[in-house]
């Protein structure tokens, strides 16, 4: 019972782990790979780590501007925000082993790499981006949904089963 919770954990926690995005601005200008909640970026002027709150932080500043940057940010904070919900979900439904919670984690996944995926589309309308890691958090996603779906099939099949084992030894003992 604890290996169908043990999976779901163990590829939540993954998606951290794995690039989301490599991109690219201008003429390579800016080269940067962007995971869910930190992104590195090389540049003339040096390298940086920037962290997810601070492309907000810069927007609040006024020292990152435009719509495509503010909706890049956006999409990535709130995705990066979903996907910690989701691993939260998850930890719970390991802990307390119920898997309609696994199943309300899948749904923050697919939402999460959703609007992930949509940060880069609008940060790199002046180069191109690589998405690695979306499809895989989708994928992720997917997989969790799909195998909750069965995991409950599972259990109304064999609770079925038991219900008629059950009623059968009632009549048997009747008569």
């Amino acid at each position: 019972m604890m290996n169908r919770f043990k999976i779901p954990l163990i590829l939540q926690c993954l998606i951290f782990l794995i690039p989301l995005n490599i991109y690219m601005w201008g003429d390579w200008l800016l080269v940067n790979a962007q995971w869910a909640l930190f992104r590195y970026q090389q540049s003339p002027y040096g390298n940086s780590l920037i962290l997810g709150y601070k492309d907000i932080l810069y927007i609040y500043l006024g020292q990152n501007t435009g719509l495509y940057n503010i909706a890049a940010a956006g999409f990535w904070t709130t995705g990066a925000a979903l996907l910690l919900i989701g691993l939260i979900i998850t930890i719970i439904a390991y802990s307390e082993e119920e898997p309609y919670k696994i199943k309300t984690a899948s749904y923050f996944t697919l939402c999460g790499g959703i609007l992930l995926g949509l940060s880069a589309i609008c940060r790199f309308n002046a180069g191109f981006a690589i998405p690695i890691g979306v499809p895989i958090i989708l994928i992720i996603g997917w997989w969790m949904y799909q195998e909750t779906d069965e995991a409950e099939e599972m259990e109304d099949e064999t609770d079925d089963e038991t219900d008629n084992e059950t009623d059968d030894n009632d009549t048997s003992g009747a008569e």
